[in-house]
């Protein structure tokens, strides 16, 4: 959950009027920021100001309680520099107006959407993204679709490259170094249940390397066949990466053509349970075009 707090103290800012409802220490009312993120948890002690205190505590009828003129800490330097510029709050019964200034923009009220933005600035989206990110994909499998593409899972080529000492070979062929492309691509393995699919699809298994492979499932020619490919191949991407696991933890190893039953129960499964949606109506007779 994002804690307000934090945010409060960076974006929150308070013009002080009568200095009765404003924090001393922990409210932006000064430019310099909450003056506990300046000077430190110890500010309080060292100015003589307790830590509870509003910013009409921190005045007298002679001026702001400072900290002394021949202090060695530059933080209280600016503190006192920035006190004796900013005028003492008012006598006036005015209450002290907050308002939530993200740059570029500024309200009375709290904005969970400008905040947010700010917070995790827009970026153009990767040309892949829609192969990852569809209507009606298997959430799991796009996840692992993801980091996939990001080359983020523990392949033994990382694996080794961090430092453990494991084998290299990879666990579906044992002959060539397991990295990403290997283990997905170019394995033995791997390459006939692509053949089984693809002739499932009506297609052919052309792809030895990872950008022929984005290219061949970024093709948008027909609609119905781009979301079922999409489908078929996240869901033969996340079962060779369950089996591999299988057989590094002794599980049953499975031959190419009952990992492809288990690939096309995933389909079926998924289409059957989205024949509500418009794109997923024909599917089915889609899927069973080639069988």
């Amino acid at each position: 959950m994002l804690s307000l707090r934090p945010l409060a103290r960076r974006f929150l800012w308070c013009d002080v009027s009568d200095g009765q409802s404003s924090s001393f220490w922990f409210d932006h009312w000064l430019d310099l920021g909450p003056l506990i993120d300046v000077v430190g948890q110890d500010g309080p002690q060292l100015m003589g100001i307790p830590i509870e205190s509003r910013v009409s505590d921190a005045g007298t009828s002679r001026g702001w309680r400072l900290p002394p003129s021949r202090t060695r800490n530059q933080s209280l330097a600016a503190v006192r520099d920035c006190l004796l510029r900013t005028p003492l709050p008012s006598s006036v019964e005015h209450s002290d107006c907050f308002e939530w200034i993200v740059p570029g923009s500024a309200t009375t009220i709290f904005s969970s959407a400008l905040t947010w933005d700010h917070l995790r600035p827009r970026v153009p989206r990767p040309p892949w993204h829609t192969g990852v990110w569809f209507k009606g994909c298997i959430p799991k499998h796009a996840f692992h679709f993801w980091v996939v593409i990001l080359n983020r899972l523990p392949v033994r080529d990382r694996l080794v490259r961090w430092g453990l000492e494991v084998s290299d070979k990879c666990l579906l062929c044992t002959q060539n170094i397991e990295t990403r492309d290997h283990l997905f691509l170019s394995c033995d393995y791997s390459r006939e249940v692509w053949n089984i699919v693809s002739r499932r699809l009506g297609d052919s298994w052309l792809c030895d390397n990872w950008g022929a492979f984005m290219n061949w499932i970024s093709d948008t020619a027909s609609p119905p066949v781009t979301l079922l490919k999409r489908l078929v191949f996240q869901a033969t991407i996340y079962l060779i990466w369950r089996e591999r696991n299988s057989r590094l933890h002794a599980g049953p190893s499975l031959l190419p053509s009952l990992l492809f039953r288990q690939i096309d129960r995933c389909i079926k499964d998924a289409i059957l349970a989205r024949l509500n949606r418009k794109g997923f109506r024909n599917l089915l007779s889609l899927w069973f075009a080639h069988e």
